[in-house]
């Protein structure tokens, strides 16, 4: 994302700063902003910038042209911007309360309050990794001060942990992050760690080790979020800075201490003994089973929720051999099959992609090589499902655990080193085995059966269809007639436009879906010859929220030419004063469309022929 934050801050910067941004909003292609005082954009820096293919100014509305990267560069954009006015292009609906609602917002949570926190875990973890090595190879002393500093290190991490969870929790929750982290440290004040006899107004506190424990300060930090709410809106002005702390402590602490920390330690005592009866009943098997779906963990975020058990776990014996084995066979396992995608792959843009996600996966960082590779990518993704089971489960076969939370990978094999100073173990040696049978079995399965899949998938597609079809029924024109200059002059791309005079689309080419907008006006294809195609249909729709379409088509669909994939209600555009006209644009820069047709034309007939600019 970093190109992201890089085009979005230069954006900013060039637009007279935050402070002149009023609106921000964007459709499929433009990133449009509403300022306080237009002589303050500077154009000209604005349109030269890598990433920018052109701006418009629209009435009152500054266009910025990003192509279909522009969400990405809207989100970063919001981060600098801070509490400006967004208008979402997409219709906004009530949630729905649902156990799958709920669940969501449960590992939002969850995932949102310890993401944040994963550079500690992994520092710590680290420097446990290097203590071992310290001690096993090159003499360290465990009396010595050097290692007195870097255990204090690695202990700090997991002793205060309930401090760096509070902080991070109310931050999620916008709630004080320094009240949050404030909470933990009372939790973990001496009298109160582990007291014995502690009561308060005569109620008996249960007594609790809160040091590396988890879930206590997150209830106690959800309920600082409703007592702080509940203050904010009683509390006058002029006094709220000294008295709406003081009472949110003094509300808040002791109700942790009597009811939300015993019940935090209760529900993780029944989470951990849940956990210990599927691996005790599943045996080695469980391990297997936590790397075959470790990728679809990744997938939606829930494997940040396993941080907490992983937490527990070593806080209690001091390793893992459970959540963190399995996931190293799960790392390895993609990393595996994104490098056995960069070795076959044909398309050069998809083989840089894949090799550079690829590389970091086998490392431990898997979500570039999920959501860049694997998740377009059914047997690649297959292959390592079943290579992070098979390997996942030798894993669980031989007890293999690792000492340190790191995110298990290449890098962290060192935290499968004991820390007794008795050097390499079998657990080490297992870990080797355990990576090597799960970057064999990944990269050979996804490279046998891809590479198959690809060549199979070139005999069947018609990939030397180098045409762009009519989409409407209509008068063709050409693009330089339609009435926005985004189109007109070009800065999307070479294509045609089509006055309908009929509701159906459809689809321009033989290929994928690659986007549908929120607000239905703009459909992304990439045909099976490699040609980028958009149809934008009318001119300003983005702002009637997806009323008028009717899209039969979603994002990864695979349609063919002449395939109808939505309809738009003419009479509703065109009462709303928006122009009906139906754009089609090539959005690579290296291609253009030869030898337009015009006239007599319909539905399905070629417009032009796609030609590669040199």
């Amino acid at each position: 994302m970093a190109q992201y934050e890089v085009i979005a801050a230069d954006i900013l910067k060039n637009i007279g700063g935050k402070e002149n941004v009023t609106n921000i909003n964007h459709c499929a292609t433009r990133l449009r902003l509403q300022v306080a005082d237009d002589n303050k954009i500077n154009d000209e820096a604005i349109s030269k910038l890598s990433g920018v293919a052109g701006t418009v100014m629209h009435g009152n509305q500054y266009q910025i042209v990003i192509g279909t990267d522009v969400a990405n560069v809207y989100n970063e954009f919001i981060k600098l911007s801070g509490d400006v006015q967004t208008d979402s292009t997409a219709t906004t609906h009530k949630k729905d309360v649902s156990l799958k609602s709920v669940g969501q917002t449960i590992v939002d949570f969850i995932s949102g309050t310890f993401v944040p926190i994963l550079g500690v875990l992994v520092a710590a973890g680290l420097v446990s990794a290097v203590l071992n090595i310290g001690v096993s190879f090159f003499g360290l002393s465990t009396k010595s001060g050097t290692y007195t500093v870097l255990y204090a290190i690695y202990q700090a991490e997991y002793y205060f942990l309930p401090v760096y969870l509070g902080y991070s929790a109310a931050k999620k929750l916008n709630v004080s992050a320094m009240m949050g982290a404030f909470l933990g440290a009372t939790l973990l004040y001496k009298t109160i760690d582990s007291a014995k006899g502690l009561d308060f107004l005569g109620l008996m506190i249960p007594q609790i080790q809160y040091n590396t424990s988890v879930i206590p300060i997150l209830l106690g930090v959800l309920f600082m979020k409703l007592i702080d709410t509940g203050l904010d809106r009683v509390t006058p002005k002029s006094i709220k800075f000294f008295t709406k702390p003081l009472l949110t402590m003094i509300i808040v602490v002791p109700v942790t201490l009597l009811w939300l920390g015993p019940l935090g330690y209760e529900i993780g005592t029944v989470i951990a003994t849940g956990l210990n009866f599927v691996n005790l009943k599943l045996g080695w098997l469980s391990v297997g089973l936590i790397g075959a779906l470790t990728p679809l963990l990744v997938m939606t975020g829930t494997n940040q929720a396993l941080f907490p058990l992983c937490i527990a776990a070593i806080a209690s014996v001091g390793y893992d051999a459970f959540i963190l084995p399995g996931m190293l066979a799960a790392n390895i396992a993609v990393g595996a099959a994104t490098l056995a995608v960069a070795f076959y792959t044909k398309n050069e843009h998809e083989k840089q992609v894949a090799l550079s996600a690829g590389i970091t996966g086998v490392m431990g960082i898997t979500e570039p090589s999920i959501f860049g590779v694997l998740i377009k990518n059914r047997i690649a993704l297959l292959s390592t499902m079943f290579a992070a089971g098979i390997s996942g489960a030798l894993a669980g076969l031989v007890s293999l655990k690792q000492y340190a939370i790191v995110s298990p990978g290449i890098a962290a094999l060192p935290t499968f080193v004991h820390s007794s100073g008795a050097g390499l173990d079998n657990n080490f040696y297992w870990s080797l085995v355990v990576v090597i049978l799960s970057a064999g079995l990944s990269f050979g399965l996804t490279y046998v059966f891809g590479r198959k899949a690809q060549l199979q998938k070139k005999d069947e597609l018609a990939t030397d269809d180098m045409h762009v079809y009519q989409p409407v029924s209509g008068q063709v024109i050409p693009l330089q007639e339609v009435n926005d200059d985004v189109f007109s002059k070009g800065l999307l791309g070479d294509g045609f436009a089509v006055k309908p005079d009929n509701r159906g689309v459809y689809s321009p080419v033989t290929g994928t879906v690659t986007m549908v907008a929120e607000t239905k006006h703009a459909i992304g294809f990439l045909s099976d010859s490699g040609i980028e195609v958009l149809i934008h249909l009318g001119i300003d729709t983005v702002e009637l929220n997806g009323l008028p379409f009717d899209i039969k088509i979603k994002n990864g669909n695979h349609v063919v030419k002449g395939q109808l994939i939505g309809e738009m209600n003419l009479d509703m555009i065109r009462k709303e004063q928006k122009d009906t006209t139906v754009i089609v644009a090539l959005t690579q820069p290296n291609k253009q469309l030869e030898d337009k047709r015009y006239t007599d034309t319909q539905i399905g007939d070629v417009i032009g022929n796609v030609s590669v600019v040199q």
